[in-house]
């Protein structure tokens, strides 16, 4: 019994200072409220988020902020990046393959009023993943209506009518040429990184996907890594060779979110937090493929797509990074 009214005292003596609490905090509350007009308890600011969905319309450019912008090309890729230094980079330019028939040119009909939109004058340089048509079809329109400071490509010499079109504009513009591979850089704005991780220096691997140029962009604490069309091998190449070095913020899904790319191991090793897919609505390829998805979504990266979101333009300024789709859903 003693013990029980001990225990009983506390409670009392736990609940009269609770009571104390209560009127002490009520008072200061209605004392405060009194002289600043609140008419709520004050609650801690939202923590800051890394990125942001906004529409277009409603975004606030930030002071030297980079912008990479992944075009609607359809069926294909195409990244336009303005550094914060001012200079104009373009990754591929879509197209539409030689052996579909088509008129329908992504290059004259979208990236060249996308670039006019954007007042350039000029691009500085100008990388030509491989030789697929859907990533250089367009390529022919372009360079023939804005001057190119550079053009790079992987190397390799093909026979597809698409790179035959596109080095024929070269020779006549008499645009200069170059080869990026494994451990190359490029300094076109000094606050800004460009490493090359594919295809490797001392070899090729079969087929044209796989040698694709892998480029990954660094601008302070943000990072991007677009992988054109490279598929397993490549992705292994690209993890054995840089290990940590491979992570970014931002993954440019591999060839439109097929079933030979983005394979777990590559995306763990990337860990992204956000990815984008860059393919073609209602495309005859099953382009993304539903397992490549699933992956995404077990990991908890956020997907953007071309095919529902139009361009997406990610801008940051090298310590955050804000994401705006052209289609608002």
């Amino acid at each position: 019994m003693r013990i029980k009214a001990i225990q009983n005292s506390k409670s009392k003596i736990q609940n009269c200072g609770l009571f104390f609490a209560f009127i002490l905090h009520f008072t200061f509350y209605i004392f405060n409220c009194f002289f600043t007009g609140c008419t709520t308890l004050p609650k801690e600011p939202p923590k800051p988020k890394v990125y942001l969905e906004v529409p277009a319309n409603e975004y606030k450019p930030l002071v030297r902020e980079l912008v990479v912008t992944f075009i609607d090309v359809g069926q294909g890729d195409s990244i336009f990046i303005k550094t914060p230094g001012g200079k104009n980079v373009l990754i591929d330019v879509g197209g539409t393959p030689y052996w579909k028939q088509s008129n329908y040119d992504p290059g004259e009909e979208v990236v060249v009023p996308f670039l006019e939109t954007q007042k350039i004058k000029k691009l500085d340089f100008v990388i030509a993943t491989h030789a697929d048509g859907d990533h250089i079809g367009g390529m022919p329109a372009v360079l023939k209506k804005f001057p190119v400071g550079l053009l790079c490509e992987n190397g390799i010499v093909s026979d597809q009518p698409e790179y035959e079109e596109m080095h024929k504009v070269i020779d006549s513009e008499r645009i200069a040429t170059s080869v990026l591979k494994q451990g190359d850089s490029f300094d076109v704005d000094p606050s800004v990184k460009f490493e090359i991780f594919t295809p490797p220096r001392d070899f090729y691997f079969e087929g044209e996907n796989n040698n694709a140029v892998a480029v990954r962009l660094a601008y302070g604490d943000v990072s991007f890594l677009f992988t054109a069309d490279i598929e397993y091998e490549a992705e292994d190449f690209a993890i054995k060779t840089y290990g940590d070095k491979v992570r970014s913020n931002i993954l440019k899904i591999g060839h439109h979110g097929s079933a030979t790319s983005t394979s777990e191991r590559f995306l763990k090793a990337v860990n992204p937090e956000i990815a984008v897919i860059s393919v073609g609505k209602y495309n005859t390829f099953g382009h993304p493929y539903s397992g490549v998805l699933a992956k995404l979504q077990d990991a908890d990266i956020n997907i953007y797509r071309t095919d529902e979101d139009g361009n997406i333009t990610v801008r940051t300024d090298g310590k955050k990074f804000v994401v705006e789709c052209e289609k608002n859903p």
